[in-house]
């Protein structure tokens, strides 16, 4: 095998560059990453298409002083969707042998990154949970009580003041024992049947709609081909109302809330370590100011939030109800805005032809 043959056959995206920064060749990994032709690749800085900044300075050192660098998890942008990779960046002789040339391999991760950190989180809801149940248990039953004597201190009461001061202790206690319960999360049998996602999505919207007082605008981008799924409808609308609610309260004091409807059907995706031959994917994006950098690890966890005002049960129980589903709900970049990706595994359905996967129509509707 020839050394070109070898090289358009690796797997990994190759890009030489030169001291300009300028791409002078690429293998076809490398044309299959960025969904470009050489052509086009070819002659372009290599800034515009890994925009980290360490990833040039490392380039720069490498020309100087034939040092080798390898940059763990970097993000690339392709068609506005965030790729992580690793890069490998090592001086190499000079296709020309008149000027020093720089080799870039870079290694998609995303699929090995994803697991890690579904696994972790995985890992530490269930640990959260478990603790939080046996906490709530404890909980529950001093409440119960409090309630009880409550209750029976106002039979004996006469005086109005005194009243006030019992009604405010059982519904303080219901209201303690109502977020125990949300923090236990949901014991219902699911009660699956097949449904149009679009249905339901369509109900979230309305719901939102008639609740808010500024005008939401929604931005719809359905697949009319997708199949019916086997769910649980009232959970499935609980869980995006929850996404969606949040999404309302990040755009807060804005004039007009933006939000944005995205339905599509992959093939072949692992979740929790199980690989589904068709999946829906639901994309539910915001105009907000995004999930604050501290919080992106942790978002989906119980008793997290970026709000004052907030309970951070919103997106663990929505985690939960899609666990349940055997799917997963992930934070993501979609276009440059905030976006929650619900993945939902079809059972039970027959395969699509690919004109089908094609026929997606976008539409864009205000509410």
């Amino acid at each position: 095998m020839s050394d070109t043959n070898l090289i358009e056959s690796l797997e990994c995206a190759l890009l030489v560059i030169n001291r300009e920064s300028m791409i002078l060749r690429v293998n076809i990994a490398a044309e299959d990453l960025f969904s470009q032709s050489r052509r086009y690749l070819i002659n372009k800085q290599v800034s515009d298409l890994v925009t980290d900044q360490k990833v040039n300075e490392c380039i720069d050192q490498c020309l100087a002083t034939n040092a080798q660098f390898t940059l763990r998890e970097v993000a690339i942008f392709v068609n506005s969707v965030e790729v992580l990779v690793d890069i490998t960046i090592s001086s190499m002789t000079s296709i020309s042998r008149s000027a020093p040339t720089v080799l870039l391999e870079l290694n998609v991760i995303n699929r090995i990154s994803r697991f890690m950190k579904e696994k972790n989180q995985i890992e530490r809801q269930q640990a959260f949970r478990l603790m939080m149940r046996g906490l709530a248990h404890e909980i529950k039953n001093p409440l119960g009580g409090i309630r009880g004597a409550a209750q029976l201190l106002d039979r004996e009461l006469s005086r109005p003041g005194h009243k006030e001061l019992t009604d405010i202790l059982i519904k303080e206690a219901d209201r303690l024992t109502r977020l125990v319960d949300r923090v236990m999360g949901s014991r219902e049998q699911l009660k699956p049947a097949f449904l149009n996602i679009h249905e339901v999505l369509e109900h979230v919207a309305h719901l939102v709609s008639v609740k808010t007082s500024a005008p939401i605008h929604i931005e719809r981008f359905y697949d009319p081909a997708l199949p019916e799924i086997k769910a649980d409808k009232e959970q499935l609308i609980q869980a995006v109302l929850n996404i969606v609610t949040n999404a309302i309260e990040a755009q807060a004091g804005f004039e007009k809330v933006r939000l944005g409807f995205v339905t599509q059907f992959d093939r072949f995706f692992t979740i929790n370590q199980v690989l589904h031959r068709q999946v829906m994917r639901i994309r539910i994006w915001d105009d907000g100011p995004g999930v604050p950098t501290e919080l992106v690890e942790t978002v989906f966890d119980p008793l997290i939030t970026g709000r004052p005002e907030g309970t951070g049960l919103g997106l663990s129980i929505t985690q939960e109800i899609i666990q349940r589903h055997q799917g997963a709900v992930q934070l993501e970049q979609y276009q440059g805005k905030t976006c929650f990706s619900i993945l939902l595994p079809y059972s039970e359905q027959p395969s699509r032809s690919e004109n089908e996967l094609q026929t997606a129509t976008p539409a864009e509707v205000t509410t």
